[in-house]
Parts: structure tokens; C-alpha cells; sequence
């Protein structure tokens, strides 16, 4: 089948604490340190109690410190949940369906398009927020597709990808954690896709169990193996699962 014309796939995930154990904004300015600060602002965020656009304004000026040097160094390093790379790798190198995906997170574009431009030679697109893009090349800049400032950017986002790419219906995807995340999830899910929450924290499991049922039941939860820990290799069974229902295909 030529590759125009294999059924197409969009899929986004989130990163702080979807695809990565650390907590990548307190890393980056532990030095100073500035981590504590840094968590309490991402814990009052993913838990309801403030919106990223309130607290966008005081990360940015705790980043304010952090260079090219620290930035590359811990985007080489940034640990991995288990099954990421797996699971990216198969999504972006699918021979039978044409997959878009973008690594969509309120956190540092910076990051991410380095992340980006190691694991995956450019296989992804990025949509942060725009704290340290000015330390990006103008060739990773190009990894970016979009800048976040609120959880509805998230939104915005993934359709943009949608309106771009024409997915086939149902193979439209969003992978996250916290409330952050929600407006993602049922966005995805409105669209006969799924939102997929990976391990999500208790604030976003109330509010997906608050969904009515025709929403609720396209998003599907991945929760952590007992002594096991979270594997992000089960984000890929679904979505594998779903493209063999929906197109008759593997991934």
C-alpha cells in the first residue's frame, strides 16, 4: 500500500510523569536549590488547585537561571518509564498506518525538544511551554509544533493535529496523568478516539469517573503492576488493539 494512502493515526502524550519518573522541572533547577519550589507549583497544578496559566509565571522565573550546558546535560539522562521508547518508536515507525505524534506537555519546550532530537531523530513534534526555547537551535526549533500556556492548549493541539493530519476515525489518541491532562483525555474521547491515563494521579481518576458514560468509556486507564511499578508498554497494547479493531492492521 503506498503511504499516502495507509490509514492515519495522531497521538500526543504528556511527559512530566507520564513517560518520565522525575520530576523534570524540580531537576533542572535543584542546584540552586530551587526544587521544592518547583514541585509544590506542579503539585498545585496537577491536583486542581491552581491552573497552569497561574502558575506558568513563577516557573518561568525559576527557570529564569538555567543554561544550555545543564539543559542538554539532563535531557542525555532523563530516566524512562519502561516501554517509552518502545512504544514512541512503534508509533512514529509504523509501516502500516501513518502516525503523527507529538510530545505534548505544560512543561519546558526546551526540554522535550531535546528529548526529541536524541531518542528519536526528529520523529516527533513538541508543544511545551515556551520557558527556554530561546536556548534551542533553529533546528530543533523546528521539533516545535505549538506553545502551551493552559490545559486547554492541550486541546488545541491535538486538533490542530487532526485538522492537519485527517486520522481515521477512532485512531486519534492522548496519553497523561493528572488533571493537566483531562481536557486531553476527553477531548481524544469526544473524537471516537481514547484518552489513555497512565497511572493517573486521584484528582483526575474522580473526575473521569464524574464523565458521563459514552465519553468515559473511550478513555482507558493504565494502572502500575504490583512490585512492578508503571509500564508505559501497555499505552502501546491499547493503542495496538485499537488500530486492529479499527483498520484491520498491525501497528
Amino acid at each position: 500500500m503506498n503511504g499516502k494512502d495507509l490509514p492515519r493515526l495522531v497521538f500526543t502524550t504528556d511527559v512530566n510523569g507520564t513517560t518520565t519518573p522525575e520530576n523534570t522541572f524540580g531537576e533542572l533547577v535543584r542546584s540552586e536549590g530551587l526544587y521544592d519550589r518547583m514541585a509544590n507549583l506542579m503539585t498545585m497544578y496537577t491536583t486542581g488547585r491552581a491552573t497552569f496559566s497561574e502558575a506558568l509565571p513563577q516557573m518561568r522565573e525559576l527557570a529564569a537561571s538555567v543554561d544550555r550546558e545543564r539543559l542538554e546535560g539532563y535531557a542525555r539522562k532523563m530516566a524512562l518509564f519502561p516501554g517509552v521508547r518502545k512504544t514512541l518508536d512503534r508509533v512514529t515507525g509504523s509501516r502500516n498506518v501513518r502516525a503523527y505524534a507529538a510530545l505534548s506537555t505544560t512543561g519546558f519546550a526546551g526540554l522535550m525538544a531535546l528529548v526529541n532530537k536524541y531518542l528519536h531523530g526528529g520523529r516527533l513534534a513538541v508543544a511545551g511551554a515556551d520557558v527556554l526555547v530561546d536556548l534551542l537551535s533553529p533546528e530543533e526549533k523546528k521539533c516545535i509544533c505549538g506553545f502551551i500556556a493552559s490545559e486547554e492548549d492541550k486541546v488545541r493541539i491535538l486538533d490542530g493535529l487532526i485538522e492537519k493530519h485527517e486520522p481515521h476515525q477512532g485512531l486519534v489518541f492522548h496519553v497523561g496523568d493528572t488533571l493537566g491532562d483531562f481536557p486531553g483525555l476527553v477531548h481524544a474521547a469526544a473524537k471516537g478516539g481514547l484518552g489513555i491515563a497512565f497511572c493517573p494521579n486521584q484528582p483526575l481518576k474522580e473526575r473521569i469517573d464524574s464523565l458521563e458514560k459514552d465519553i468515559r468509556k473511550n478513555i482507558a486507564c493504565v494502572h502500575p503492576k504490583a512490585d512492578i511499578g508503571p509500564d508505559y508498554g501497555e499505552v502501546l497494547d491499547i493503542v495496538e488493539e485499537r488500530v486492529r479493531k479499527t483498520v484491520g492492521v498491525k501497528l
